[in-house]
């Protein structure tokens, strides 16, 4: 079949949204014709990818439409990112309504941004629409706001306010679930959201995933007598950081734990100095590291923890449970729906006080029960084999089939 999609942000060299387009138009191109309307940024990152592997440019058609911007503005004020992206959806449309007029799609697939917030205008062509992997609908845990800082407590705080408001009155995300052929949600939280308020049925679809050989994943062997603990993620008050500090500093074992932290950004100073009051001795800050260093880092501990209170799901915990690596998160997002009793741990969410507890016991349980450590490594490589790029590309499929018979 011939499908438009809709793809902001395109990369083979970037994760996060881009990367997560990427693969979604690259393990759908087998299936399909696909053209693809993305930003122009990205078009330099893509000519240079073609260039080293031109026996795939041929399944690709590529369009570049450019996006205003006011870095200064967005300084100021970060939610105008999305007056300029709105504008960018409008041109976005404009160029497909005459680009089908050609080319006559089967279906149209408006794939990210994740949010849910600007869906764009592509259910004017009345078209078969299939909207998402969408996301973002999600509360931070209030109870746990004031642990962040007070940039992050007002931050947040405004946020999960903007997201009820956003949820039940704003109109556009409205027009396009009524128009949708089919919806993706990629969580479970998105998928409630669009039952219950919405009144569409969706389709749960993790917007992460792994392009990575299955047949690589090893399970996880535990070094000495030392359980090497890793963090990994941006040094930003969402992530929260200071939460696993705390809970290391309660651990009964925390003389046999190392942790071994990845990333850096505005807070990284502010967690030195907390893992300092804590007295917390073993602690490796390394900072930003190329991608396969990560990973090297990664398959030499023990154990993943993700203390996130803003992720859907993120691309880290699936390259932790690759790792074979047991994962220690909030039953929130994303992770409630990947992590499982058989690859990880979650922790609930009552109190601040209650998740430094429970996430301190758990690394305890670990450190002291290497035959549990072992069997949540061995159920993590066969976690993540459910989350492969091809798997996705085959779910999506058969979204695009049913859509076209209806």
């Amino acid at each position: 079949m011939k499908i438009l999609v809709s793809c902001y942000a395109c990369s083979p060299y970037r994760g996060s949204e881009p990367g997560m387009g990427w693969n979604f138009v690259r393990s759908l191109s087998n299936k399909h014709e696909l053209h693809i309307i993305t930003e122009s940024k990205f078009q330099s990152g893509l000519e240079h990818y073609f260039s080293e592997h031109p026996e795939e440019r041929k399944a690709y058609h590529f369009y570049f439409i450019q996006k205003e911007r006011h870095k200064l503005l967005r300084k100021i004020w970060p939610p105008s990112y999305y007056w300029y992206y709105q504008k960018w959806q409008r041109s976005a449309f404009e160029f497909a309504r005459e680009l089908d007029a050609k080319e006559n799609f089967d279906v149209i697939h408006q794939l990210n941004m994740a949010g849910f917030r600007e869906p764009g205008y592509l259910w004017k062509l009345n078209k078969p629409l299939v909207w998402g992997p969408i996301g973002g609908m999600h509360q931070s845990p209030w109870k746990l706001l004031p642990y962040i800082g007070l940039y992050g407590m007002v931050y947040y705080g405004f946020r999960n306010l903007l997201n009820l408001k956003d949820i039940y009155l704003k109109r556009l995300p409205r027009i396009m679930a009524r128009h949708s052929s089919a919806i993706i949600a990629a969580t479970q939280d998105a998928q409630t959201v669009v039952r219950e308020v919405w009144k569409k049925d969706a389709v749960l679809i993790p917007e992460a995933g792994l392009s990575t050989d299955l047949d690589s994943f090893m399970e996880s062997t535990k070094r000495g007598d030392h359980l090497k603990i890793v963090w990994s993620g941006q040094h930003t008050p969402s992530k929260a950081l200071n939460l696993l500090l705390d809970a290391l500093a309660e651990c009964k074992n925390k003389e046999r734990m190392v942790l071994h932290v990845l990333g850096q950004g505005k807070y990284t100073q502010r967690w030195k100095k907390r893992a300092v009051q804590n007295n917390l001795e073993q602690v490796v800050w390394y900072g930003w590291i190329e991608k396969e260093k990560a990973i090297d880092v990664m398959r030499s501990c023990d154990v993943l923890c993700i203390t996130s209170m803003a992720d859907l799901t993120s691309t880290v915990l699936l390259e932790g449970l690759s790792c074979g690596l047991p994962v220690i998160a909030m039953n929130l997002f994303g992770f409630a729906n990947t992590i499982t009793d058989k690859c990880g741990i979650k922790i609930d969410v009552h109190s601040k006080k209650q998740v430094v507890h429970d996430f301190a016991r758990a690394l305890d349980m670990l450190c002291e029960n290497e035959k549990l450590r072992k069997s949540l490594s061995k159920g993590a490589i066969e976690r993540v084999k459910e989350y492969s790029w091809e798997k996705k590309a085959q779910q999506i499929d058969e979204i695009y089939q049913q859509v076209v018979k209806k």
